[in-house]
């Protein structure tokens, strides 16, 4: 191990260490500010909890990202804070607001187009090739850039829709972030696998309070709206990236991995809003369709039994479909990617079927 590896080493333990003391000892005066001011979260026939419950941990989210990529910037000078942290603080600020007072749908997807805007003026988050994905190469603006908006919008209000029981979006978060750091690895952008491993390091302590029973707190749309834009910002710069021969997938199969590691939301928010425009109802209407609140109801668990499975479910998903991306051509990838999505949305649809007779009886 040389001396360059040691150096990486040694800047990795200091940003999982910076992100998780950071987080640990700052999440208690949010939880305090919370209380004295009683800034709680929402209760709603959604609900899983009956109690009113201090929300906002996003707020130390957004701490932690800030100093990390700061720090990011002065280790190897890449200049990506530019565009990445103003976008980013529009989340946050919508998520604040939204936690704070609530927010119409319309306006927060219109934050949303304004962040995503900002971001894609950088060069460093515009895709201009594929390397075959969907049978694509050279990527023309017409078509990447509103798929991009799409992609962007879509992923972001995925992820905040899966964030309903304790634990849940903070483990996928940690998941996420770790797969991230090493994927950015593989390809050497150090300062954004810093970066993410500083986010492993936030999500680990956070759900020391996440999940506690007398110190608990929730992310919030502070956290979720942020978080889930910052997953898919990294999507687009690694799509943006020259990745060729760098990973251990084939080329046009990067994206189908993707997607099968950032699965659950993915899948879950595809499944909702199909299933409530197929109902004529708005893709935002509250239900208790996700897939954390079926495996729940449907087999009686508790936040975190419910939490535990649907992460080692994810985590499978992920690590089967690196060697399939590896081995299997690009149609056969995107072939299993679809079947097992069909087959286990066809899973949940009949466990929404049973609690459906379940509660006519």
């Amino acid at each position: 191990m040389g001396v360059v590896d040691l150096y990486k080493i040694l800047v990795f333990s200091i940003f999982f260490a910076g992100g998780f003391i950071a987080t640990y000892y700052l999440t208690p005066v949010v939880i305090q500010v919370v209380k004295i001011k009683r800034l709680f979260e929402k209760l709603s026939e959604r609900s899983s909890h009956s109690v009113h419950i201090p929300s906002f941990g996003g707020v130390t989210f957004f701490v932690v990202f800030i100093i990390a990529m700061s720090m990011a910037e002065q280790f190897f000078m890449i200049g990506r804070a530019v565009y990445l942290i103003p976008a980013v603080t529009i989340m946050f600020v919508v998520g604040l607001k939204d936690d704070l007072t609530g927010i119409a749908p319309r306006n927060k997807i219109i934050a949303q187009v304004l962040a995503t805007t900002l971001l894609l003026l950088s060069t460093d988050f515009q895709i201009t090739e594929l390397y075959g994905f969907a049978g694509l190469h050279m990527a023309a603006p017409a078509l990447v850039i509103p798929l991009s908006f799409a992609v962007i919008i879509f992923f972001v209000n995925a992820f905040n829709l899966i964030d309903g029981i304790d634990g849940l979006a903070s483990s996928l978060g940690a998941f996420y972030f770790t797969a991230f750091a090493i994927v950015f690895a593989f390809i050497q952008e150090w300062a954004l696998a810093s970066v993410s491993v500083a986010m492993v390091g936030m999500f680990i302590a956070f759900l020391r309070y996440n999940l506690s029973a007398d110190k608990k707190i929730f992310m919030g749309d502070t956290g979720s709206l942020f978080i889930g834009f910052l997953l898919v910002a990294f999507v687009i710069h690694l799509m943006s990236t020259d990745y060729s021969g760098k990973l251990i997938v084939k080329d046009a199969n990067f994206g189908v991995w993707l997607i099968a590691m950032l699965f659950i939301p993915v899948m879950d928010a595809i499944r909702v809003f199909v299933a409530r425009a197929m109902e004529r109802r708005s893709p935002f209407s509250p239900d208790r369709n996700h897939i954390h609140h079926l495996l729940m109801d449907y087999k009686q668990l508790t936040h975190k039994q419910t939490t535990l499975r649907i992460l080692i479910l994810n985590n499978i998903i992920c690590w089967i479909f690196w060697p399939i991306c590896y081995y299997l051509p690009h149609f056969w990838a995107v072939m299993a990617l679809l079947s097992f999505s069909v087959l286990f949305s066809l899973y949940l649809r009949n466990i929404r079927f049973k609690l459906r007779q379940k509660a006519s009886l």
